[in-house]
This record gives structure tokens, C-alpha cells and sequence, in this order.
């Protein structure tokens, strides 16, 4: 009984920590798969960088539910390519060890898809 009660509370910590490293890897790779949506819709042939935002957010809201609402997204054509970032906070479970949150911030270039004549 004594064992359990000094090793428990460490148990614990360590399994909150798995956790939370868990859904940050989770929160990065939703931002990553996001702007990287968004940036090849935004260059498909007809399609507006507007467009490539719209999908970006949707994808972020999909997978990071009330928090990918808090995030930004930028879609910038550059004439040959199209950038799509999405930035923001994910808000952490164990808010005592690193503050309330932490900054994501993922990019994505796509070449534009468009006709080319000639060789």
C-alpha cells in the first residue's frame, strides 16, 4: 500500500505527459495537413487563394475542434507558387509546466497548376 501511494503520483505525471506530448504531436500534424490542403487546392487550375484559406480552416476545424478556430490562415499567391500558413496556440492540458499553450505554425508551397504551352 505505501509503494502504491509514492509511486502513483509519478505514474501519473508521466502518463499526463505522454498524453499531452501526444496531442501536440496531433495539433502539428493537423496544422502541417491544413496548410499543405490549402495551398493545392489554392493552386488548382480556377482556384483563388481565398479558396485555399476557406480549406485550410476547415480542415483545422475538423481536426483540432473549438481550438483550430483559434488559429490563422494565409494563403499567398506568388504567380508561380501559392503559400498557405497556419499559425496559433494549442491550449495544453498541464497548464502549470509550460504556460497556458503553445505556438503551431505550420507552411505549405505548392507549384500552381496551369497550362503551359510549348515543349
Amino acid at each position: 500500500m505505501v509503494e502504491l501511494a509514492l509511486v502513483l503520483p509519478v505514474l501519473l505525471l508521466i502518463l499526463m505527459g505522454i498524453v499531452q506530448f501526444a496531442l501536440v504531436y496531433h495539433a502539428r500534424d493537423v496544422a502541417s495537413t491544413a496548410a499543405q490542403e490549402g495551398a493545392r487546392l489554392a493552386a488548382a487550375e480556377g482556384r483563388t487563394p481565398e479558396e485555399g484559406e476557406a480549406r485550410a480552416r476547415d480542415v483545422l476545424q475538423s481536426g483540432l475542434g473549438n481550438a483550430g478556430a483559434s488559429f490563422s490562415v494565409t494563403a499567398e499567391d506568388t504567380g508561380e507558387t501559392v503559400v498557405v500558413e497556419a499559425s496559433g496556440d494549442y491550449p495544453l492540458i498541464i497548464p502549470w509546466v509550460t504556460g497556458n499553450s503553445i505556438p503551431i505554425e505550420a507552411e505549405a508551397e505548392v507549384r500552381r497548376e496551369e497550362f503551359r504551352s510549348g515543349p
